[in-house]
C-alpha cells in the first residue's frame, strides 16, 4: 500500500482511504503525476508552509528517491532559497492555488517573482514587528509572557495558572488595569528569595530549586502555598523549579524594574542575554534592587569557572577563572578531595581533550601567584611620573590651575557653611560639584591609571587580611585578568590595561631590578 506523506501535522493519507479527497483538492497533483510520470506515493504535498525557513531546511537534504514532486496550497511562503533546491535536486514544484506547473519558462518567472513578494512581505513584517517591540520597551511594557513574580493584576478575571487555589488575591478587586504587570505575592516572594540564597554564596542554582520545592508561603489564614514554576497556558502546567528555571531566574534583569531590548544582530539573529540592545525604565515594580543583581551577575561569573557537587558549596579559590594552561589555552578548574584543594585542566575534567598539564596542589601556584604580587612596588612619585610620561607640559600646567581653583573653591564653600552664611542645600550642591569636577579633572586614561595604581598599593595588605578565599578572588581579579602556567611553573601574567602601564614603573625586591626585566613580567592585555 502506497503513502502519500503529509508535512505540517495533517497526518499520512492512504492511497485507497485518501485517492478521491486528493483528485478533488488538488488535481494538479494529478495532472503532474501523468505529464510527469511519477507515481502518488512520491509525491510529498506540503500543508502548511508558513514557515519557510522550515520547509528549506527539509528541502536542503532531501532523501534520495525519497520524493520526486512538491504540490503546495498557495506560493507566497515560497522563497528563492527553496526554489534554488528545487532546481538542484530535480524536484517538480506544483501549485494548487494558482494551477502553475514551475518548470515551464514561465512558471519558473512566476515562482521568481512570488518568491520575491514573499521575502519582501517577511522582511517588513519583521521590521514592523521589531518596531513595536521596541515601542512597548520604551514606554516600560513587557514583551513576550509575563515573567515569573508579576501578573496582570486582573484578580476578579484572573485566568493566571499561579491564580486559583495559589494566589491570595484570586477573584478580588483587580490591582491594575491589565496594561502594568504587578508583583505576584507567591511568585514574587520565590524570586526574593532565590537571590537571597544565591547571593550568600552558599546555594548553587541546583540547591536554590531544591530550597524552592521544598519551600512555600504561609497565608494569614493558615494554608501553606508550596513555590512552582509559571507554567505555560495550553503548553505545560506549573511545577517544580529546575535548575535551569533558576539559571534563567537570577538572570532576569526584567526584576530591577527595567525592560530590556535585545533586537537582532547583523545577521537578524536575537541577541543573547548579555548583548542586550538598550535598556528602558519599566512600569512595573521591582522585586529586586539593581545592586543586588549585579552582585548575583559577579557571583556566577565567579561560579562559572568551577565544578560543583549537590548538596556541597561551590568551589571557589583565590585563582579559580585566573589560572590557564599554557599549553593547551583552557582555564584550570578548582577541584577538592577530602581537605586538599587542587587546580585540574578543564580538558582533562570534560573529556574533551589530551592535554598533558599535570594536576596542581592549590597552596603551591597560589603562593607563587601572590609572591608576585606582593613584589610588586610602585616608586613614591607614582602619580607624578605617570602624569610626567602620558600628559604634556601645557596640559599638566592647565591641570593644576584648574586643581587649585576647585580646592580654593571648595575651600571657601566650607568656610561659608561652617559660618552660616550658606544653607545646607547649597552646600551640598556644592559639594557634589565638587567631586565631579575633581573626578574628571585628569583624562579618563589618566584616572584609570591613577585608580589601579592605589588598588595595587593596598593589594598586598588587603590580600593578607582577607578572610575567605571568595575574598582573596575578587582582590586578585582587580588586577588580573589571567595568569598562565606550565608544568608548575607561571610563564606569563595577563593584567588589566591600566595595569600595564604601571608595570613599567613597578619595582621587585629590595636590590631595585626592575620586574620587567624578569621572566615573570611579560603581561599581555
Amino acid at each position: 500500500m502506497h503513502t502519500l506523506q503529509e508535512i505540517g501535522g495533517a497526518g499520512a493519507l492512504h492511497e485507497e482511504s485518501g485517492l478521491k479527497h486528493v483528485q478533488r483538492a488538488v488535481p494538479a497533483i494529478l495532472m503532474a503525476t501523468v505529464e510527469k510520470e511519477l507515481e502518488l506515493s512520491n509525491i510529498e504535498r506540503q500543508v502548511d508552509f508558513g514557515n519557510a525557513a522550515v520547509g528549506a531546511k527539509h528541502l536542503a537534504q532531501p532523501r534520495p528517491g525519497a520524493f520526486h514532486g512538491i504540490a503546495m496550497d498557495f506560493t507566497f511562503a515560497i522563497t528563492i532559497q527553496v526554489k534554488g533546491v528545487l532546481n538542484t535536486t530535480g524536484i517538480t514544484f506544483v501549485s494548487v492555488k494558482e494551477n502553475l506547473d514551475f518548470t515551464t519558462p514561465w512558471g519558473k518567472l512566476a515562482l521568481a517573482v512570488l518568491g520575491m513578494l514573499a521575502e519582501i512581505y517577511i522582511d517588513n513584517l519583521s521590521q514592523e514587528t521589531h518596531k513595536g517591540k521596541l515601542a512597548r520597551a520604551r514606554k516600560g511594557f513587557w514583551n513576550g509572557a509575563i515573567p515569573l513574580g508579576y501578573c496582570n493584576g486582573q484578580c476578579s478575571e484572573c485566568t493566571d495558572l499561579n491564580g486559583v487555589d495559589c494566589c491570595p488575591n484570586f477573584n478580588k478587586p483587580n490591582r491594575s488595569d491589565g496594561k502594568i504587570l504587578v508583583d505576584h505575592p507567591i511568585e514574587g516572594e520565590a524570586v526574593r528569595r532565590a537571590f537571597q540564597w544565591y547571593l550568600t554564596g552558599h546555594f548553587s542554582d541546583g540547591a536554590i530549586a531544591e530550597k524552592l520545592n521544598a519551600d512555600g508561603l504561609e497565608l494569614p489564614d493558615g494554608r501553606h502555598i508550596p513555590f512552582r514554576t509559571k507554567g505555560i497556558p495550553g503548553r505545560f502546567p506549573p511545577g517544580p523549579f529546575s535548575k535551569e528555571s533558576i539559571r534563567d531566574m537570577l538572570q532576569r534583569r526584567f526584576y530591577t524594574r527595567v525592560v530590556v531590548y535585545y533586537g537582532v544582530d547583523e545577521k537578524g539573529r536575537r541577541r543573547k542575554r548579555g548583548d542586550f540592545q538598550a535598556i528602558f525604565p519599566g512600569k512595573h515594580p521591582a522585586l529586586i534592587s539593581g545592586e543586588y543583581f549585579e552582585c548575583a551577575q559577579v557571583l556566577r561569573r565567579q561560579f562559572s569557572c568551577r565544578t560543583r557537587r549537590r548538596s556541597s558549596k561551590p568551589n571557589i579559590y583565590p585563582l579559580s577563572g585566573l589560572l590557564i594552561c599554557d599549553s593547551c589555552g583552557w582555564t584550570m578548574r578548582a577541584v577538592s578531595s577530602g581537605k586538599r584543594r587542587y587546580y585540574r585542566d578543564t580538558t582533562r575534567i570534560e573529556h574533551s581533550g589530551s592535554c598533558n598539564q599535570p594536576t596542581l596542589k592549590a597552596e603551591d601556584i597560589e603562593q607563587q601567584v601572590l609572591d608576585f604580587v606582593y613584589s610588586l612596588k610602585l616608586p613614591p612619585d607614582w602619580k607624578n611620573v605617570v602624569r610626567s610620561k602620558m600628559l604634556p607640559p601645557a596640559q599638566r600646567t592647565e591641570i593644576a590651575r584648574r586643581g587649585r581653583e576647585l580646592e580654593e573653591r571648595w575651600t571657601r564653600a566650607t568656610e561659608l557653611y561652617l559660618d552660616g552664611l550658606l544653607d545646607r542645600g547649597r552646600f551640598q550642591e556644592e559639594k557634589w560639584q565638587y567631586q565631579i569636577d575633581k573626578a574628571n579633572l585628569h583624562p579618563p586614561e589618566i584616572t584609570a591609571i591613577i585608580k589601579i595604581g592605589k588598588v595595587l598599593d593596598s593589594l598586598p595588605r588587603r590580600l593578607s587580611q582577607a578572610k575567605d578565599w571568595v575574598k582573596k578572588n575578587k582582590l586578585l581579579r582587580l588586577a588580573l585578568v589571567g595568569v598562565r602556567i606550565k608544568g608548575h611553573e607561571l610563564t606569563a601574567t595577563h593584567v588589566r590595561l591600566p595595569l600595564y602601564t604601571l608595570l613599567f614603573h613597578c619595582f621587585s625586591g629590595s636590590d631595585g631590578i626592575r620586574t620587567r626585566d624578569l621572566w615573570l613580567d611579560r603581561p599581555a592585555c
